[in-house]
């Protein structure tokens, strides 16, 4: 019978925890004695005899009760080593154990404040060492000088070898990154951690969605292209110079890989208005842009969802997948998203891509099969040898915003009607098609009523009191540095201290449609002088008035601070990309894409006040309803 000393009922139910070992692994000699030794120990387990055990599998009596005691054994995981115990040693496995019985583990058992410095140092732990990253010569030179700090004669191990422990060490120091994966990945660098901390383990808890417009991702990625913009000099004359490189904003359905819509931005850095405004053109299909380059055209079905497939315009997703960009954090984003558009919001881990890798995938497919094979790319990295002089070729080829537009259009239509392994080799389109109208997945469309909200998603919203009455002034609103009237609000003094609500279109602030406390529309107000006769951003306000304000405090001559705010940008745009980027956006707010051929002449007008008729100049106005009717034809309400 089997020995007493262990307890065979409970060794029962913990044998039901081992792993079984495929003999498939094992050679033919090791898998012979695996199986001879896994019989024995199943019948030691069973109740048989230990001669009865040893005749059967050959296996000498005292090895039985040895080997099951090696089974019970706990692994670094805590874990039972079971049937693992069981492989025979191969030649490579005992010289491993030599050497982790070797001189150098001996020392370090005999010295166990050597594992700390080692650690500390390689981990950069500031009790141990100021330097990042320490590299094993490093390492081994202080681990030396710890060695004799602490006591270690000169004449015992490390220092009567030929390489004083160095090498011992630095397998020490790999078997060590082995264990600690977390305090490794820290020190090769933060992205390293991030993606460690992100990867599960082996087990997905998500799906990626089978239904089309259920699930949406969106990300900015900056341009592999150089532009050039141009600069106005001060005789007159058009200089042309390097723009800083535009952003595509894209929004890609999970389900079918489709690009439903994107928004493009000049600026350094895309903001929170980009962002809504590329969810915007994924529901409501915007202009097209007019190609203009010879032998670049769309695909037959138009290449967007919209076009190929008029049932799904204004189209609603469920959840749109954002990361944790500060633009993407805005609370105007994240309400006109869940408020809006009844989305919810899904975010990434913080800087790890990785999670909305559909996305990023699209992205390096741009640039590979599209700005990647142009003059101007940057390439994808500064060392790509796709890059050789992108500003030089920018101007010499022209290459200008608007192209780059039209090149994009076009490569994201191409795109939605390229095969993809992922869908088994049919186009975005095509799994589209498949899914929403063989399959029955329509989305959500949405209704007029929230295609007003819509049309709107970028617009802000804010408050103003009316100001107004003192010294016979008429009713107006102060906003971003200007008054704005209008003569719905100023024909009367019945809005005077009342605090009305206002709906701005951020890109462009010469007009701001206005509503009362009930939320009556009341007109739309209109900025006082240059502000009011030219288009222009939030942005843009913000900053002429900061020159106007600098031009004031330095005292020199008055400029409309639009017209100032233009040559100053054209003036430091000579030796800086940023502003002459800003100047070239500044003249497409108002309408000027091109110095040498303006698209629009704009018409000044005189202060604040809409054309009026002729006729009133000769009137004598003593009621406020008859001076209404006047202007407008009809009484006021």
């Amino acid at each position: 019978m089997a020995n007493k000393r262990f307890n065979i009922t409970e060794i029962s139910e913990i044998r039901k925890t081992w792993n079984d070992i495929p003999i498939d692994v094992l050679s033919y000699e090791e898998s012979i004695i695996f199986n001879k030794r896994k019989q024995a120990v199943n019948m030691y387990i069973d109740g048989c005899n230990i001669s009865e055990i040893s005749n059967i599998t050959g296996v000498h009596p005292t090895r039985i009760g040895k080997l099951l005691k090696r089974c019970l054994e706990y692994d670094d995981n805590g874990e039972y080593i079971g049937y693992r115990a069981l492989i025979n040693y191969s030649r490579n496995n005992k010289s491993e154990k030599r050497n982790s019985n070797g001189n150098f583990s001996s020392l370090l058992k005999e010295y166990p404040t050597l594992k700390d410095f080692i650690e500390g140092c390689w981990y950069g732990d500031k009790k141990y060492t100021l330097e990042k990253n320490i590299n094993c010569r490093t390492l081994h030179d202080k681990f030396l000088k710890e060695c004799l700090r602490i006591g270690i004669p000169d004449y015992n191990y490390p220092f009567n070898t030929n390489n004083k422990g160095y090498v011992s060490l630095c397998k020490y120091v790999k078997d060590l990154d082995k264990k600690k994966i977390y305090k490794a990945a820290t020190r090769e660098s933060k992205d390293n951690m991030q993606k460690l901390l992100s990867t599960g383990y082996g087990l997905r808890y998500t799906a990626n969605t089978y239904y089309p417009y259920s699930v949406v991702q969106i990300d900015g990625h900056i341009i592999d292209l150089m532009y050039n913009v141009e600069i106005l000099n001060e005789d007159g004359s058009v200089d042309k110079t390097i723009a800083t490189r535009a952003w595509v904003l894209a929004v890609i359905d999970v389900a079918t890989r489709c690009v439903l819509g994107y928004s493009v931005s000049q600026e350094f850095n895309y903001n929170q208005h980009d962002v809504l405004q590329a969810l915007q053109n994924a529901i409501v299909t915007p202009e097209r842009p007019v190609i203009t380059i010879d032998g670049l055209n769309y695909p037959d079905n138009g290449g967007y969802p919209q076009t190929a497939f008029p049932e799904l315009k204004n189209a609603l997703f469920d959840t749109v997948m954002l990361d944790n960009a500060k633009s993407h954090l805005s609370k105007n984003t994240l309400s006109k998203v869940v408020d809006r558009l009844n989305c919810s919001i899904n975010y990434g881990s913080v800087a790890t891509p990785e999670t909305r890798g559909i996305v990023e995938r699209f992205f390096g497919s741009l640039e590979t099969r599209g700005f990647h094979k142009l003059p101007g790319t940057t390439g994808s990295n500064i060392k790509d040898l796709k890059r050789r002089d992108p500003e030089k070729a920018a101007i010499k080829y022209d290459i200008t915003f608007d192209e780059i537009v039209q090149i994009l259009d076009v490569l994201i239509a191409e795109y939605n009607n390229t095969p993809h392994t992922s869908l088994e080799n049919l186009t975005p389109l095509e799994c589209m098609r498949r899914r929403v109208f063989d399959n029955g997945m329509f989305p959500t469309i949405a209704n007029e009523e929230m295609l007003k909200d819509i049309v709107k998603l970028n617009y802000l919203t804010d408050t103003r009191v009316v100001r107004g009455g003192k010294n016979g002034k008429r009713a107006y609103i102060n906003y971003e540095g200007s008054e704005y009237r209008c003569n719905e609000l100023s024909v009367s003094g019945q809005y005077i201290g009342q605090t009305i609500t206002l709906s701005i279109n951020p890109k462009d602030i010469s007009e701001i449609d206005a509503y009362d406390e009930k939320g009556i529309f009341i007109g739309t107000l209109r900025a006082r002088g240059e502000f009011g006769t030219k288009s222009h951003s939030i942005k843009t306000r913000k900053a002429a008035n900061k020159l106007a304000r600098e031009r004031g405090f330095n005292k020199l001559d008055f400029n409309p601070a639009i017209s100032a705010y233009e040559q100053s940008l054209n003036k430091k745009g000579k030796t800086n990309r940023r502003d002459a980027t800003k100047a070239d956006i500044l003249r497409r707010e108002i309408g000027n894409k091109n110095i040498t051929n303006p698209d629009i002449e704009l018409q000044k007008e005189e202060d604040h006040i809409v054309p009026i008729n002729k006729n009133l100049l000769h009137l004598e106005i003593t009621d406020p309803e008859e001076y209404y009717q006047a202007i407008w034809g009809k009484k006021e309400g």
